[in-house]
């Protein structure tokens, strides 16, 4: 069920997104229609995370290793070694602080987010967190030791990941440790915003 409100959301995503491209092209003139009715992609895509069981909800995995999220908006201690789930309006703030972090996915509609890693570390082989965002700010402290591949890219905001910085209209950056393949723990981190800022950082 879940998973085929996730492939009518990205029906509608992509059908808009045609829409939208049309209209900006030239090929269709949209008009008025467009700007007047446009704020209903918002409230599909509201509806369907609203729909969804569970808001940064518990995974339910065959231990180990053990899911701990964070319930609702505000700020959160992550003892858990994989984080996952999603929140709708408010701020998130989680601090990870598993000695073996094996990553995982945090994703927000209207508010900011903040994973904090500092003072966790990351499990040993390579790991994937993805975070993201449609309305607000990311942010993101990787853990201490990691190798790191990191993507970033906002469609409208500014991008700092470490020492690189990218402004303007869809900025992205692309950022590896040297030696990533060959070092004994890794994380792929993807950042993806709508309309907001990112910043990641040591």
């Amino acid at each position: 069920m879940v998973r085929s409100r996730g492939r009518w959301l990205g029906f509608v995503l992509i059908v808009v997104g045609v829409i939208f491209l049309l209209d900006s092209t030239g090929i269709v003139e949209m008009g008025d229609l467009m700007s007047t009715y446009w704020p209903l992609l918002l409230v599909l895509w509201g509806a369907v995370m609203l729909w969804r069981p569970g808001v940064f909800r518990r995974r339910e995995a065959a231990p180990p290793p053990v899911t701990s999220t964070v319930t609702g908006s505000g700020t959160a201690a992550h003892a858990g070694e994989s984080l996952g789930g999603s929140n709708v309006f408010g701020d998130v703030d989680i601090r990870v602080t598993s000695p073996a972090f094996t990553g995982g996915s945090a994703t927000t509609v209207f508010g900011d987010i903040r994973v904090d890693c500092h003072q966790g570390g990351l499990a040993d082989g390579e790991h994937h967190l993805s975070v993201s965002g449609v309305f607000g700010d990311s942010s993101v402290i990787v853990p201490p030791g990691a190798a790191l591949d990191i993507t970033a890219h906002s469609l409208a905001g500014d991008v700092s990941v470490l020492d690189q910085k990218q402004s303007g209209f869809s900025p992205s950056i692309r950022f590896t440790t040297p030696g990533f393949d060959g070092a004994p723990k890794r994380l792929r981190l993807t950042v993806s915003q709508v309309f907001g800022d990112i910043d990641v950082r040591r």
